[in-house]
């Protein structure tokens, strides 16, 4: 059943529980679910609570396979290949600690690479004597084949694993994953995705991703796809499903890949269970639509941006999606304290919630772009930061 979509723009605010006097420009920070979807979380909690017995016995098996195999069709997988964690960070570190790495062994990432997945991957290969090799992407970076050939150049006789994001976190870059991973699958190194950003605003293809080489891809089902705090998924592929554990052995560890990772021990299960009413949403909008109004609101943002203030983008606009980066005009040390200090000035001076990123040696912009924006918006946000930067604002229009 498909539903008459509303009209796209400030209109739909209502629809969010957002404050009423913030400008929200950090979608992709963590994502914000609808009001239907977190009600259908709330709901699938208020079931569980009013039976945990029969819930956790007879309803919570199925469901979980039943919204596994819709998010599976939407990313073009088949359900048995796919669990639901909660968070991304979770799925990358049931992998990362499943691994088996000796010294001498290297993984490959970007130096493009979120915190915490660093984190983790700098622990891991320190416990096994292994090395992190930080591929050098340039930033601002000129195209596809500047990324492909920093991965590539970083890769030795010892590389064991590559890990890519589909979308960078700070820098916004959409990196050519299909193509690095068929160039990796030549030399036989596996490459493992941090798809955070990538549901719900690029077209993921499980199917295509696994055949290129890529075994295993993390997403997130509450930022983009518009699931409830607390829901993500690992997509394994199936000749390496029996190699992965859950981070949490519980009860039916042993019995199967999804068998082990569905449950992990009772805990508030609705957000996991609210994919369906996510995958609802997205129907009602169109998935092509969402994508094709967020990615030219974000580009057409940037561009405004980056008049306004003189400032270079991080990238060709197509290297972007619903985020993408543009420096920032103002003169301070590129550092977090920094970034963290202008944020606060726009959240507590202005009421605008955006991100603001040090990398490559200066201060950085990461906007987002979601169905709940408008251009206003970003015009609002490059006076907010003229006016922090000394310099009066200037009209502008696209």
């Amino acid at each position: 059943m498909r539903f008459s979509a509303p009209k796209i723009g400030h209109a739909l605010l209502k629809d969010w529980r957002l404050e009423s006097d913030i400008l929200y420009l950090n979608h992709g920070g963590y994502g914000v679910p609808a009001i239907t979807v977190a009600r259908a979380a709330e709901d699938w909690r208020q079931r569980t609570e009013a039976n945990p017995t029969r819930f956790f016995e007879e309803t919570l098996g199925p469901e979980i396979r039943r919204n596994a195999a819709l998010l599976a069709a939407f990313l073009k997988a088949e359900g048995q290949d796919l669990v639901f964690v909660d968070n991304v960070t979770a799925g990358i570190n049931a992998v990362l600690r499943s691994l088996v790495l000796i010294p001498g062994d290297e993984v490959v990432a970007t130096n493009h690479l979120y915190q915490s997945v660093r984190r983790t991957l700098e622990f891991v290969c320190e416990r096994a004597g292994a090395r992190l090799v930080l591929a050098d992407i340039p930033y601002p970076v000129r195209s596809e084949g500047e990324i492909a050939a920093g991965i590539l150049g970083a890769l030795s006789p010892r590389t064991r694993l590559v890990m890519l994001d589909h979308v960078t976190a700070n820098t916004a870059l959409h990196l050519p994953v299909k193509t690095v991973a068929l160039r990796c699958r030549e030399r036989g190194i596996p490459v493992m995705v941090d798809g955070t950003h990538g549901p719900g605003n690029v077209a993921v293809n499980l199917s295509e991703l696994g055949a290129a080489g890529v075994g295993w891809y993390i997403g997130s089902g509450h930022h983009w796809l518009g699931a409830a705090f607390g829901c993500a998924f690992l997509w394994v592929h199936p000749d390496r499903q029996g190699l992965v554990r859950p981070t949490a052995i519980s009860t039916r560890f042993g019995e199967g890949f999804t068998e082990a990772f569905d449950w992990p021990g009772a805990k508030d299960f609705g957000a996991w269970l609210s994919v369906s009413e996510a995958l609802r949403l997205q129907e009602s909008f169109g998935e092509a639509r969402i994508r094709a109004y967020t990615h030219k609101l974000a580009a057409r943002a940037a561009e405004l941006l980056s008049r306004r203030w003189s400032t270079p983008l991080g990238a060709p606009l197509p290297m972007f999606s619903a985020m993408a980066s543009v420096a920032l005009p103002i003169n301070a040390p590129a550092t977090e304290r920094t970034a963290g200090r202008i944020r606060q000035q726009l959240r507590d001076g202005h009421r605008i919630e955006v991100t603001v990123v040090p990398f490559a040696g200066r201060l950085w912009l990461r906007l987002s772009a979601y169905l709940y924006n408008e251009l206003e918006d970003y015009e609002r946000l490059a006076d907010a930061i003229m006016e922090s930067s000394g310099d009066a604002p200037r009209a502008a229009s696209l």
